[in-house]
């Protein structure tokens, strides 16, 4: 739900708000307030109420047969700890203008009670009631699963995390005490992102109240906890993560790492793409199929016009018939006739100068994207390692290939080296899949209380934010980076 929506709903909570400390007044007239609410909800969404959100507020009610929540029974705790947990959505990089309102404290303070204020009026108490949930609610799925879609950044990139039962667990927090920690059983379980809220929490601290409005450290730790929210809740107790801003591999195991390595992700026109996968195949000496793009945009053009292109870079011509897959010569080749070329494919023979080095890593998936070798070292010395056409180069290659094979006995370090260098492709199945997580993380914590910053190399930030691009490191805490 967009912010200026978020404000309408919370300003009729606000609006509200000196009824909500105060005892309902009556409590025989809760089965009025509670066949109000039944014939509210019936009715089409109260704007500016989503449909999804509305859907859950029904099914809240109807779990407790109509009966107010918030409001009632002289029970003002209930009431008041909902506006706390409505307070609480800056800590998780919510904007406090889409969740709350200026005039709140001195509602808070209010002592009118609801008769003197809605002179008794049930249906406005019942229409009270059930937009305290609903601002709950929407509140709640904000904090579960986020409030855009990652598919706005880049339309291949797909939120993963299934979301709790929002109303299960808003109905399971029965009491004030419940409710106060409600956003925590519903928020990422990550590790990662606590440490980003306790980050965001110390530099809000460190600004002073009011002093983070428009702060772009602030707007980093929202944008990067947001992104935990697409990720699934279980990321494997062994996977691999690549981190695209940081241009950073980590083997994980339980949440720590076991192995990392610098790597080299597409440029800024060929993005790597989000996304998770299963790591099942390593392929020694491989072939490098040129994908089509490449071939049509790069190699045929170069192999047109230099006849030894294609040895001098040790590729072979394909064409698949009937019969199979056969070599062709590139002299038979009519280099002018675009429809003879698209019936062709190109791939590059194993051996030193292959594009995918010695090793490539598959974990199948819709982009063709893969971890591999690459011959062209030099780059992981450069800061700034966005070169490749989207897949990830690996700085050491034959490390990992002997971490993914370190149970099976016959895989030494001379087997593997063998293997890599033998100039014959081999496929080797793993023992057991591992979970590949591409990730993109503008921001990180430093395991010690601080946040490592990286550049934002796709301009995702930007994008997310709906601002100009971050440019360089922006410093959150006082730990080195």
């Amino acid at each position: 739900m967009g912010a200026a929506r978020s404000r309408r709903l919370l300003g009729a909570l606000a609006g509200f708000a000196a009824l909500v400390l105060t005892a309902c007044g009556g409590g025989d007239r809760a089965p009025q307030v509670a066949t109000e609410i039944e014939h509210f909800i019936a009715a089409a969404p109260s704007s500016p109420v989503p449909t999804d959100i509305w859907g859950d507020v029904q099914r809240f009610y109807a779990g407790r047969m109509y009966a107010p929540r918030w409001v009632g029974d002289g029970d003002e705790e209930q009431a008041a700890a909902a506006l706390r947990v409505v307070q609480r959505a800056p800590a998780h990089g919510l904007g406090a203008a889409s969740y709350d309102d200026a005039d709140l404290p001195r509602l808070l303070a209010s002592k009118q009670s609801i008769d003197e204020t809605l002179g008794g009026d049930v249906a406005r108490i019942a229409r009270l009631d059930v937009r305290i949930t609903a601002t709950l609610l929407t509140l709640a799925r904000d904090v579960a699963v986020g409030r855009t879609s990652p598919g706005s950044i880049d339309r291949r990139w797909k939120a993963a995390r299934t979301p709790p039962d929002l109303v299960a667990t808003l109905a399971s927090a029965t009491d004030a005490k419940g409710l106060d920690g409600w956003l925590d059983t519903i928020r990422p379980v990550h590790p990662e992102y606590a440490a980003l809220q306790a980050a965001l929490a110390a530099l809000r601290a460190q600004l002073g109240d009011g002093a983070d409005t428009g702060d772009e450290r602030v707007r980093l730790l929202a944008l990067n906890l947001e992104r935990w929210r697409w990720l699934p809740d279980d990321l494997g107790a062994r996977h691999i993560l690549v981190n695209i801003p940081a241009f950073q591999m980590a083997v994980r195991e339980k949440g720590q790492p076991v192995l990392e390595m610098k790597v080299v992700v597409g440029k800024p026109d060929r993005v790597t793409p989000v996304f998770s996968g299963q790591m099942e195949t390593i392929v020694f000496s491989p072939y490098w199929n040129v994908p089509d793009s490449i071939a049509e945009g790069e190699t045929a053009p170069a192999a047109a016009r230099d006849p030894r292109f294609l040895s001098r870079n040790n590729m072979e011509i394909l064409r698949r018939g009937e019969d199979g897959v056969s070599v062709v010569d590139p002299a038979s080749v009519d280099w002018d006739d675009p429809d003879a070329i698209k019936a062709l494919a190109f791939r590059q023979k194993p051996g030193p100068g292959n594009a995918l080095g010695h090793v490539k890593f598959l974990f199948p998936n819709s982009y063709d994207v893969y971890l591999h070798d690459t011959p062209a070292d030099a780059l992981f010395a450069r800061e700034g390692r966005a070169f490749s056409h989207g897949c990830v180069r690996l700085e050491k290659p034959d490390a990992l290939a002997a971490y993914l094979l370190r149970g099976d006995p016959q895989w030494d370090d001379a087997r593997i080296q063998a293997a890599m260098h033998q100039g014959e492709e081999r496929h080797v199945a793993m023992k057991e899949k591992l979970p590949v997580h591409i990730v993109y993380f503008t921001a990180w914590p430093d395991g010690a209380g601080g946040v490592r910053t990286f550049p934002d190399v796709y301009e995702y930030d930007a994008k997310q934010s709906g601002s100009p691009a971050a440019r360089g490191r922006v410093k959150v805490s006082s730990s080195a980076e």
